[in-house]
Order: structure tokens, then C-alpha cells, then sequence
């Protein structure tokens, strides 16, 4: 399974897994587009919609994919990207129940905002409205 359906489940996004080596991400998908920081926050390489944190060592720790429209651009070979249409939350919770993934609400960043947790993947989204802003991220516990 690829793009959203697939990070939802396994915390992953093709070349982007928990644990996996910056060198191995840039070999498969080229370098980023740009990088990203706001002190004290690491440094982020950024790929279309998709953001990666990486440790001092070089693993990938965190992934971050969020869009205010209906796509999202994210990396396929180096230099390219494709857009992948952003699914309607219920059709999203619906076909993750479908396949046995169990959904919590959750509060970790704000009290007032409201996430879903995937149970066996660990992985937060958000949609804020209908077609509203879509976020998704994915913290490995233990690299």
C-alpha cells in the first residue's frame, strides 16, 4: 500500500520509514526541495507536502504531510512528484476500520484540537473541515 493509505497504516511513506538513513531517502527520491527550521525545532528537509525530521545520527524520526487544498504533492523519484488526491475523512476512518485499524481521538498538541490516533501504527490525522486542512504525522517512539 502507497501514498496516504499507506502511511496511515504503517507510519511509512516509500522511501520515508522510521529509522531509515538520510542518505537512503536522498539516493531514492533526490534531494529536498528546501529545508526548514525553527529553533529549537530540528532541522526539516521538505519534499512537496511531505516533511521529514531526522536525527544528529541521520535517521528519520518524524514525517509530516499536511495540505489546505484537495492534493498533495509528494515525492516519487528524484526531482518528480506526484499529486495524490486527499480522501473525505469519513471514507479515510471507514476504510481503516474496514482493514481491522483501530481509530482513537486524541489531544496531543492542544486541548481544544481534536486528532485520530491509528491504534497499530501510531500515526495522528486531522481534517479540519470538510475538504478542509488535512495534517498527518508519523513520530517513531524508538529508532
Amino acid at each position: 500500500m502507497t501514498g496516504l493509505a499507506g502511511l496511515l497504516r504503517t507510519g511509512g511513506l516509500g522511501a520515508a520509514a522510521p529509522g531509515v538513513h538520510y542518505r537512503d531517502v536522498v539516493a531514492r527520491w533526490g534531494g529536498p526541495d528546501a529545508f526548514a527550521s525553527e529553533a529549537p525545532d530540528p532541522v526539516y528537509c521538505l519534499y512537496g507536502d511531505l516533511e521529514l525530521g531526522f536525527t544528529g545520527g541521520g535517521r528519520l524520526w518524524h514525517l509530516q504531510v499536511e495540505s489546505d487544498g484537495g492534493v498533495v504533492s509528494l515525492p516519487s523519484a528524484p526531482g518528480r512528484r506526484r499529486r495524490e488526491p486527499v480522501p473525505a475523512f469519513d471514507r479515510t476512518v471507514a476504510a481503516l476500520a474496514e482493514d481491522g485499524y483501530r481509530i482513537t481521538e486524541c489531544a496531543p498538541f492542544d486541548p481544544e484540537e481534536v486528532w485520530h490516533r491509528v491504534d497499530r501504527s501510531g500515526v495522528l490525522f486531522r481534517w479540519d473541515a470538510e475538504g478542509g486542512p488535512m495534517r498527518i504525522h508519523s513520530t517513531a517512539v524508538e529508532l
